[in-house]
């Protein structure tokens, strides 16, 4: 048995940004919530979820994989509106999930489960120097700005305490740097000086789905996959992406 209830909002958001980066996911379910981690295509880029059970109006589960077709997901998620509830619930006999939209009528999806890998990725645990917190909206602007002059970006941390996010195309290049008393840093934690160079459209699809409120935690070393989280009501989204190892 598998059935839940929470904010059509919030889910929206997780699948939307899962589906930025992956076609397909399992979602692992169990007494414990929800979680589901996959790579994109090109193994570049990893993404776990992680919903746990209070996060839920109502939960309850046996040990199940539901393998999704995130594109699909979608595109229902995307007639969700914001004050409706949802509601997740495996139909056994069908193999189907059935997704429930309730608020003035009740709106019901029935949608065919594949036999995705139940072998979730494994996060990897790496050692990370530097976290910077901050928020959502003053980091993507600073990805468009790099956007003008690059395919690429690096992010680099001081030995002064500054966290600068730096493109450099043929003959142009951008720069901005945050420190301590930024008004969108939350926390910069600095333990060395680092940088690594990522493909700037996967940290464009990462943080999509964000709000300009939202709170990132990045964690930066150098050289090394960045990690940056996020939460979405009481789930967590990690994203790890692996840099641009240059000559």
């Amino acid at each position: 048995m598998f059935k839940c209830t929470m904010d059509a909002k919030d889910f929206k958001k997780i699948i939307d940004a899962a589906s930025n980066l992956v076609d397909e996911i399992c979602f692992e379910v169990d007494e414990e919530g929800i979680k589901a981690s996959a790579m994109d295509p090109s193994h570049v880029a990893l993404v776990s979820i992680n919903i746990p059970k209070e996060s839920f109006d109502e939960y309850i589960a046996d040990p199940h994989d539901l393998g999704v077709d995130l594109e699909s997901l979608k595109k229902i998620m995307a007639r969700a509106k914001s004050n409706e509830k949802l509601t997740l619930e495996l139909d056994e006999g069908t193999n189907k999930l059935n997704i429930i939209f309730k608020n003035d009528a009740v709106r019901k999806f029935s949608m065919a489960l594949y036999d995705v890998s139940s072998s979730n990725i494994k996060v990897p645990d790496i050692s990370y120097p530097n976290t910077i917190i901050m928020k959502a909206g003053a980091f993507v602007d600073a990805l468009k700005d790099a956007e003008l002059v690059s395919d690429h970006v690096s992010l680099k941390v001081s030995d002064d305490g500054k966290f600068i996010i730096y493109a450099k195309g043929d003959i142009n290049q951008s720069e901005v740097v945050f420190d301590s008393s930024s008004e969108s840093i939350v926390d910069l934690r600095i333990g060395e000086s680092s940088k690594s160079t990522f493909n700037l459209s996967y940290l464009k699809d990462i943080t999509k789905a964000t709000s300009s409120d939202d709170i990132l935690h990045i964690y930066l070393a150098t050289d090394t996959p960045v990690k940056i989280e996020y939460g979405v009501g009481n789930g967590n989204l990690l994203f790890l992406l692996a840099p641009r190892i240059e000559s």
